[in-house]
């Protein structure tokens, strides 16, 4: 991962915008309570996004990676 950040900006772009959703969301409850379940699926839908888009990546570049770890609806 950190080599393909060193030589892509897309995929180093791409990691900045998954923190970026990622400090979002753990701030979602500082939010007006009417909002926050919105805000709070709205952030997780860009995590997810952007977990995908960051799969997708990493199997262009790496051959032997068959599965991403990560949880879907508590699941891991």
């Amino acid at each position: 991962m950190h080599e393909l950040m060193d030589r892509q900006e897309s995929f180093r772009d791409m990691c900045e915008e998954l923190l970026e959703a990622e400090g979002a969301l753990s701030t979602v409850d500082t939010e007006p309570p009417e909002l926050r379940e919105a805000r709070r699926a709205e952030w997780q839908e860009c995590i997810d996004r952007s977990l995908a888009e960051l799969e997708e990546e990493l199997r262009k570049y790496s051959g032997y990676l068959t599965s991403w770890p990560r949880q879907r609806d508590g699941q891991p």
